[in-house]
């Protein structure tokens, strides 16, 4: 991070701390508090590993599941869930750091081995035999190592704005996992921060809604989510420089739609071009104008061409 950049964050730490301990996000907000707020009739609870891993399960049709990015919730998906639940039973989970599922017990299960074998465990207890699976960002990387070791669960895969190749950080998880500041993150996470990280994964900024920020602050003040993000911010630090990231991505057989937003910043979208060279027979589409999270930024578009993709449909989608 340049130095103007550490000096904007840093008067704006100091604004937050003047603001009070809620604006620089030192607090924790009671789970009665956000259940009540971000839960609802649909939400269930799977144990797994000394895990309360909050999920929802709704419609019927073939099992789709879906799994969100870093610093988001299974909320991503409600636009998703809202257009496909007719015809999919959808299942959506909060991956452990994020969301009402709070931190994981042991921090291997940050790392994409111990993340693709608790995913394991959640399909076994939930005893599904085949779905499709699609993942956004962290979500997609989970997803695609998956799907390479369990090709015979995943009947179709949809990445959207997926972890695949070795990249600069965002600025927000550079910083906040940079070892000078890492320590204090745990416990301080300021409210600018979150609504930057937001704003940035949008393309189309007049879409991000008050309601919206509020609901990535108060679940990253979630007990232990502060900690949990760090965590995994720091996991990405090491992953991002690895040059064998995108290994066994060519080995993918089963049939993948890969979708990315063109004004993406936190996987730029010269990373689509990679993954049509790594992965020349899957299907393509991009969003002009679309961000890091065209699910939750265009759910009308997105979800249609997901339907599309899974149902066999005749394809009208814009592929690229």
């Amino acid at each position: 991070m340049n130095i103007k950049n550490l000096i904007l964050i840093l008067v704006a730490c100091m604004i937050a701390a003047m603001m009070g301990c809620t604006s620089l996000g030192m607090t924790t907000i009671p789970m009665d508090k956000l259940k009540a707020k971000y839960a609802d009739s649909e939400s269930k609870i799977i144990q797994i590993d000394d895990m309360n891993i909050h999920y929802k399960d709704e419609g019927h049709g073939p099992v789709l599941i879906l799994l969100h990015g870093v610093c988001a919730s299974l909320h991503t998906w409600d636009g998703w869930t809202d257009r496909l639940k007719d015809h999919y039973r959808v299942i959506r989970l909060d991956i452990p750091g994020f969301g009402l599922t709070g931190p994981a017990p042991d921090p291997s299960l940050y790392k994409i081995d111990g993340a693709v074998n608790l995913f394991e465990k959640i399909v076994a207890e939930m005893k599904l035999e085949k779905f499709y699976l699609a993942g956004n960002s962290l979500g997609g990387y989970i997803s695609w190592k998956y799907t390479l070791k369990n090709p015979d669960k995943v009947e179709k895969l949809i990445l959207i704005d997926s972890v695949g190749f070795p990249q600069e950080l965002p600025g927000v998880i550079s910083f906040a996992s940079s070892p000078l500041v890492r320590p204090f993150a745990r416990h301080v996470f300021p409210r600018f921060l979150v609504n930057m990280s937001v704003n940035q994964v949008y393309g189309d900024k007049s879409k991000v809604t008050d309601t919206l920020k509020d609901r990535y602050f108060e679940l990253t003040m979630r007990e232990g989510n502060k900690g949990g993000s760090i965590d995994v911010f720091t996991e990405f630090r090491k992953q991002c420089k690895d040059k064998n990231l995108s290994a066994g991505i060519r080995n993918i057989k089963t049939p993948t739609l890969v979708m990315w937003g063109t004004k993406d910043t936190w996987i730029p979208f010269k990373y689509f071009e990679k993954w049509k060279q790594e992965l020349p027979a899957a299907k393509f589409i991009q969003y002009e104008g679309a961000g890091h999270t065209p699910m939750e930024e265009i759910p009308d578009i997105t979800a249609r061409d997901a339907d599309i993709f899974l149902s066999g449909k005749t394809d009208h989608a814009n592929n690229n």
